[in-house]
């Protein structure tokens, strides 16, 4: 038994590891847990590893190892092991001249490879920095290396360091050849009913090739697919099949009732495994037939609860789509023991409305991130297409057969295949036509279930009631992640290290037993597998043994009739506006110019009735309320599920639960809800945004809100929250948290650093308008414009500290070069940044803050380009954008705003042509505040006020009338684009109704651009 002080070390000692590779692991109870458990997984006595049993490869043949990359090297231990698959190779089933054993050994020279490869590397670079290498360039060097790993000397180190690394090997080579020879040994054991019912097999075959390998390995087996010596093939899976062949069979069961003419595919399951008929990707449906193809097989799944049904679980053919992995089905909702949520917080019963509807099954479009600031990667079914950007990281070896031969982490692009039409792929047939195909064949589909109830959950529990089918509790990339992490030299010579990484799933759901579980099974290099049958809510691992007891809220079928049972109308509808949002980032931009000029003509109103406006806005109103969340627990604040947007570009839209931000998150549209709630004294709309208001603000008191890992930004982070709320209370009349105190606690948070780094901002600059400090400091100053008394006070004092660090982080009042962003415009550059500066140095007498506030707009000013006539967006981009965000529309209004504060700072001839420009290219494109119509008019109606004859006369008169006449009223009825689907506030219907309120009464409707 170990001493004290041993004890005491690897107390010590396993508390490092968990603080170096689960950081994110706060939870003080669940972190003394683990450390329990880690070390147990240093007991017993550590392999050893001798040469007789790992004997040496050959000498080094430069000849064998042509590409540098050590494929020789993992060559000899593929096949020191691959007995059993020789066996199989020249068994009666195989043909003569096959290549099962060549492909054995190929793909296992892959799997060694990434085994052993960093491990080989970190040796390189120790011998070659001792300058044990000899040679006098870097690839004799290598040589000199690979001499030294294939001669019995450095094989007996190398086993001497890493038992386990050659353990593990053999172990995976060995494990696979014995698959092999059990899939070749099904063959023969099942060949009657294969010859009989299987397509792909004809009697008196014999197999040619098998490639293992097809998907995750799971006990070291993986699916396999068997060729045959007439070309034909055969998919064999090592799981039960039970599930795969009840899911063709209700697929079958529709297709009778509903002439859905779904393809289905013969399955034969045996005692462990089973066979599947090979899809062949031979051409696809036309687009229409296609699509509707999908649509009819979006309801099936949706019906049996279907997910993971991502594009490389779908094969499309000639006859259509067809699902060949059908494990996870009859997915139950997860219980508190596995991270499940109850419903109680809005935010993450949006998340489990979302992932338990259509748009959670992977059919539709649907882009998975492995951070929150990732561009994301489409793995839909219909969305998926080659190219886009991997947001993860993987491992590219640089400089092979060098000495100076490494892996890196680096960002790829997708390069998978995909057999099936993606939305992009099936042009000339429009997006909206897809959509459109979709939905129509779902509702067809769902509506028949809804009116035979009873029938269709008969229906499915009698083919699918005693089937085994697969729990994934993260998706299988992130599985893949830990893997390649635990083959780091670190985690290969450190079982403690290589356990705790394995631990990471414990950060997803929160569950030590289920953690542990994945880690047993990954310590195996697999990726984990855990069932569920339909009548039980206990989890499984993948030998049948109980891993949790009690995992989900309910039995998989019970889960199952509960959706059938609430199959009405309102639950269709919800299905048919989530495909809506799944294929809003799908949309092309060709209907989002709305024509509108800034020129009045015959006919337009000079003025719009305030009956009219008012019946707009409130029919607004009841719109962003359809979609509003709430959750069972009044202290959490209510959300909305809708297209979620990233600023950095406003590129991704796909569907989510909407987070803290005024640009397109919580607070923008209750601000708004609550202006409308103040014109029609409605219940509801007060009652919605007080939903919102009530729970943000005791989360901020609470300190429940304090490093949340947000940007302090005016538009995404801290500083635009704190301005939705204190608006919104304004315009409800309530005694919520008072300026003073709200501009305090924003003081606070940028004092303490939060959000003034580039991660924090969303990759945007951490001095801007929309991500930094410059957005903080608007806020601040509209908090100090609306205190009064000691709370003016209390204002004034946080608002100086945060102009204080803003004007640090530019670099002082003295910087020699101010050009302080990347770009020159409002959002995210110089004509965002200089008017705060501009006003805090004229209300709080610092002329020298106020002078570094006219030099950075001139800056900005002077990037303008004579040869183009126009500024840039950026001082190095030859890009030219028209719009609040960037380009003369926000250039000019940030111009007007600082020169409220110094007249006559900046040149007259640089406001007339951005006025020129708004003029000309600033209307027209869209209709919203960010990049549309709206920010554009505000630009003009505040020239007007500031400066005016800057634009022609009467551009202003009459404005937001032609507006509102001819964009605005009824968009959403009208226009099918992506702003008809979100309720953002800068891009959205929040931003439409703010703008009405705005019209009727502007004192007490601020501009939101500036953040007044």
């Amino acid at each position: 038994m170990p001493d004290t002080a041993t004890r005491t070390a690897t107390t010590h000692r396993v508390s490092e590891v968990v603080g170096t590779y689960l950081p994110e692991l706060r939870a003080p109870a669940l972190r003394e847990r683990l450390e329990d458990v880690l070390p147990h997984w240093q007991d017993g006595e550590a392999p050893r590893a001798a040469a007789a049993e790992f004997p040496p490869p050959p000498p080094y043949d430069p000849a064998l190892d042509s590409d540098g990359r050590f494929r020789d090297y993992c060559a000899h231990f593929a096949r020191l092991w691959s007995a059993p698959a020789a066996e199989a190779a020249s068994s009666p089933q195989a043909a003569p001249g096959n290549t099962v054993l060549e492909d054995f050994v190929e793909s296992q020279c892959t799997a060694v490879a990434g085994l052993m490869l960093r491990t080989l590397l970190e040796e390189l670079h120790h011998r070659r920095a001792r300058g044990e290498l000899a040679g006098e360039t870097p690839e004799e060097r290598y040589r000199s290396f690979r001499a030294w790993t294939n001669s019995p000397e450095g094989h007996a180190e190398l086993l001497e360091r890493y038992p386990r690394l050659f353990h593990g090997v053999r172990d995976r080579v060995g494990a696979a050849a014995l698959y092999l020879a059990h899939v070749v040994a099904e063959v023969a054991r099942e060949r009657t009913r294969l010859d009989a019912r299987m397509p792909g097999v004809a009697p008196g075959t014999r197999i040619s090739a098998v490639a293992l390998g097809e998907g995750d390995t799971h006990s070291g087996r993986s699916v396999a697919r068997i060729r045959f010596d007439d070309g034909g093939q055969v998919v064999y899976k090592p799981h039960a099949m039970e599930a795969e062949a009840g899911f063709n069979d209700v697929v079958a069961w529709f297709n009778d009732r509903l002439q859905l003419g779904l393809p289905t595919v013969c399955v034969l399951p045996t005692a462990e495994g089973g066979f599947a008929e090979y899809v062949a990707a031979d051409g696809h449906p036309d687009p229409e037939r296609y699509f509707t193809l999908i649509g009819r097989l979006l309801g099936v799944l949706h019906l049996v609860k279907a997910t993971d049904i991502h594009f490389e679980n779908v094969v499309t053919c000639i006859r259509g789509p067809v699902v060949v992995d059908a494990e996870t089905l009859l997915t139950p909702r997860r219980g508190p023991v596995l991270g499940g949520r109850d419903g109680s917080d809005a935010w993450g019963r949006a998340l489990g409305i979302l992932l338990d509807s259509v748009a959670g099954i992977g059919v539709l479009p649907m882009v998975m991130k492995s951070d929150p600031s990732d561009e994301g990667l489409d793995i839909g079914v219909i969305g998926y297409d080659q190219g886009q950007p991997v947001p993860y990281k993987a491992l590219r070896i640089d400089n092979p057969g060098r000495d100076d031969m490494a892996a890196r982490l680096v960002r790829l692009h997708a390069a998978n295949t995909s057999t099936n039409l993606s939305v992009s792929q099936a042009a000339p047939t429009p997006v909206r036509t897809q959509r459109d195909i979709i939905k129509r064949e779902l509702r067809r589909v769902l509506s028949y279930a809804a009116a035979h109830r009873d029938e269709v959950a008969a229906a499915i529990e009698n083919r699918l009631g005693t089937a085994r089918f697969r729990f994934i509790p993260a998706p299988t990339y992130f599985y893949s992640q830990l893997l390649r992490m635990a083959t780091h030299p670190d985690a290969v010579r450190d079982r403690l290290v290589r356990a705790a990484v394995l631990h990471r799933g414990l950060l997803r759901h929160g569950s030590l037993d289920l953690a542990a579980g994945e880690a047993r099974q990954m310590e195996r290099g697999d990726v984990p597998y855990f069932t569920y049958t339909p009548h039980s809510r206990d989890l499984h691992s993948d030998d049948g043994g109980a891993v949790l007891a009690d995992a989900f809220a309910q039995t998989p079928m019970e889960a199952v009739r509960e959706r059938i049972a609430g199959l009405g109308e309102e639950a269709v509808q919800t299905q048919l506006r989530l495909v809506d949002f799944a294929f809003v980032n799908k949309l092309s931009a060709d209907r989002e110019p709305t024509g509108f000029t800034l020129e009045a003509r015959p006919g337009d109103p000079a003025a719009i009735g305030d009956d009219r406006l008012l019946a707009e806005a409130a029919r607004i109103g009841d719109v962003m309320l359809e979609t509003m969340v709430d959750g069972a627990d009044p202290a959490t604040p209510a959300t909305w599920l809708a297209p979620q947007i990233s600023t950095t570009e406003e590129s991704q839209w796909s569907p989510g639960a909407l987070g803290y931000d005024l640009y397109s998150g919580t607070p923008g549209l209750a601000m708004a809800l609550a202006g409308l709630a103040r014109e029609t004294g409605r219940a509801r709309f007060r009652d919605a945004a007080l939903r919102v208001v009530e729970p943000i603000e005791d989360q901020l008191r609470s300190g429940e809100l304090d490093g949340a890992g947000v940007s302090i930004g005016g538009m995404t982070g801290m500083s635009g929250t704190l301005y939705g709320l204190w608006q919104a209370n304004r315009l409800l009349g309530r005694d919520g948290l008072n300026p003073g105190a709200l501009a305090e606690d924003l003081a606070r948070r940028v004092e303490a650093g939060a959000g003034v780094d580039a991660s924090a901002a969303g990759g945007l600059d951490p001095v801007d308008f929309v991500a930094g400090t410059a957005g903080a400091l608007a806020v601040c100053l509209a908090l100090h414009r609306g205190a009064a008394g000691a709370d003016r006070d209390r204002a004034a004092a946080a608002t100086a500290a945060v102009a204080r660090t803003h004007v640090e982080l530019l670099g002082g009042t003295g910087l020699a070069d101010p050009r302080v962003t990347a770009y020159t415009g409002f959002a995210h550059g110089a004509l965002g940044i200089a008017p705060g500066l501009a006003e805090y140095g004229a209300v709080f007498g610092d002329a020298a803050v106020a002078d570094l506030g006219v030099r950075i707009a001139r800056a900005g000013l002077d990037s303008y380009d004579p040869e183009t006539g126009d500024w840039p967006r950026g001082w190095d981009e030859p890009v030219q954008s028209y719009a609040w965000c960037h380009g003369a529309p926000g250039m000019l209004l940030g111009a007007l705003a600082l020169l409220r504060h110094a007249p006559g700072a900046l040149p007259e001839e640089h406001l007339a042509r951005l006025a020129q420009r708004t003029a000309a290219r600033g209307f027209g494109n869209n209709p919203t505040y960010c990049h549309g119509d709206l920010g554009s008019a505000e630009t003009v109606l505040l020239a007007d006020r500031e400066a005016p004859g800057l634009f022609d006369p009467g551009a202003a008169d009459g404005l937001y009338a032609r507006l509102f006449d001819r964009v605005l009223d009824g968009y959403d009825r009208r226009a099918d684009t992506k702003y008809t689907y979100t309720g953002s506030l800068l891009l959205g219907h929040a931003g439409t109704l703010w703008s009405i309120l705005r019209h009727r009464d502007p004192d007490t409707y601020p501009s939101v651009l500036l953040l007044e």
